[in-house]
């Protein structure tokens, strides 16, 4: 009985530690996604929305900036062009032609089905994905399994004031953090991923980084 005890007490202890390693592994990738320039050629931009507009004006800028058609996936059924115009601070003619509001999606599983959809009625592989920084590890893992021919390009806003390597000092971002890193092993459970598979980020660069916080 007491090697039982010992024998199971190591066991969570164990798995406490793998939980701990892997959960500040998330919050380092989640720092370090806001650190990438803008990749030069991409097909596409998708937005997925979330509590904050920041989303929603980092993706109108970059796909000005680069030319590219924009995907907003995850709109509500209430929303229109004229709303997003304002939350971006360009005109309403710009969304209208330049834009596609999504609005199928209810949850990151269903950006992933929504986007996949979209990119591939319009031909469109190298795709630039802009979510919050927390967000992004489950966003990739569900669009690579939507769409697992895709070129995905992570380029992230800070989800908070506090980077996330700072999550400690913040008890807002840490509960933030915990529940998304949950969601995501989840999520990386159910589509029978130990890991998730993470779109290399775009290297270094001098061009515009994301600022947005939300």
């Amino acid at each position: 009985m007491r090697w039982t005890s010992i024998i199971v007490g190591v066991a969570i202890l164990a798995a406490l530690g793998f939980a701990g390693f892997d959960f500040l592994r998330f919050v380092d990738r989640a720092d370090k996604s806001t650190q990438v320039a803008t990749p030069a050629t991409p097909d596409a931009v998708v937005a997925l929305t979330g509590s904050s507009d920041a989303r929603i004006v980092t993706a109108v800028k970059l796909s000005q900036s680069t030319r590219t058609p924009l995907l907003i996936s995850g709109v509500h059924i209430d929303t229109r062009p004229a709303d997003i115009a304002r939350i971006a601070g360009v005109t309403e003619n710009t969304i209208k032609n330049d834009v596609t509001l999504g609005y199928a999606a209810a949850d990151t599983w269903g950006n992933g089905e929504e986007v996949a959809d979209w990119a591939r009625a319009h031909n469109k592989k190298r795709i630039v994905v802009v979510t919050s920084d927390y967000h992004m590890d489950r966003a990739m893992l569900e669009l690579h399994r939507a769409m697992p021919e895709g070129d995905f390009v992570p380029f992230a806003v800070a989800g908070s004031k506090t980077p996330p390597r700072d999550w400690w000092k913040d008890f807002s971002l840490a509960r933030r953090l915990i529940e998304e890193w949950v969601k995501f092993r989840a999520s990386a459970l159910m589509a029978g991923e130990p890991t998730a598979k993470l779109a290399s980020p775009a290297p270094k660069g001098d061009d515009a980084k994301p600022e947005a916080t939300e």
